[in-house]
């Protein structure tokens, strides 16, 4: 029996409806199915999925939801490996080879997660409401930037550059990036040594570097007042 049989045999028609697509377009690459299609993998009638579902666009943004959460699961087992360490540049760097494995292996699942299928706003709403994934990033580069003295107890910046959530989207869409250009077969266009895990692995110690978060922040100038010119009165 298919998992996606077995989840309805339990209950849940509308997680069987979403296993069902998610089995279809894992096994076949694509997204070129009917709702039907997801209807009859799933054991159920041909009407069964509009009792949970508008049409297919609305069945793959809950696809989009597993498929994120499978990337929030992945993202924190990478963060509870053993020898990864809170406020290591390795465990930042981990994080992004962990998104270019999963990104490998659910390539098929790449545009339901990212493209603009026509539903933009509403995925946007969806994702600043479910940000586990990346929260895990921004945490890993507060640990990072606190480890190196650029926050305060209270994760308040010391530096200029620490502010973690817009650090962690810029390693976010050099992840991304490459991935991206991996996925259609573009990254090594114009340097063929150029491997994925390397420039990824590079790229995220060069960034935290020219931001100097690699090393503690400067001391702020001295406010003292300048005496040099000051005038001094000599006793008659």
């Amino acid at each position: 029996m298919k998992t996606a049989e077995r989840s309805y045999h339990h209950g849940n028609l509308k997680d069987a409806l979403i296993t069902a697509a998610a089995e279809l377009i894992e096994e076949h690459g694509t997204l070129d199915f009917s709702i039907t299609d997801a209807a009859r993998r799933a054991g159920v009638s041909n009407a069964a999925p509009y009792r949970h579902f508008k049409d297919k666009e609305d069945l793959l943004l809950n696809v989009r939801r597993l498929a994120f959460m499978g990337l929030h699961e992945r993202l924190s087992a990478t963060v509870e490996a053993p020898g990864m360490h809170a406020g290591s540049i390795d465990t930042v760097v981990a994080l992004g080879l962990a998104y270019l494995q999963y990104t490998r292996e659910k390539r098929a699942f790449f545009s339901v997660m990212w493209e603009d299928r026509g539903r933009m706003d509403e995925v946007r709403a969806d994702a600043m409401i479910k940000t586990d994934g990346f929260r895990i990033l921004v945490n890993a580069v507060e640990d990072f930037c606190r480890s190196k003295g650029h926050l305060d107890d209270l994760g308040r910046p010391r530096g200029q550059y620490c502010e973690p959530v817009s650090v962690a989207t810029q390693l976010w869409a050099l992840a991304h990036g490459i991935a991206t250009l991996e996925a259609n077969q573009m990254l090594d266009l114009f340097d063929r040594s150029a491997t994925a895990e390397n420039l990824l692995s590079e790229s995220t110690r060069a960034l935290l570097v020219g931001l100097q978060l690699d090393r503690p922040p400067k001391r702020p100038a001295s406010t003292d007042l300048d005496h040099s010119n000051q005038q001094v009165e000599l006793p008659l």
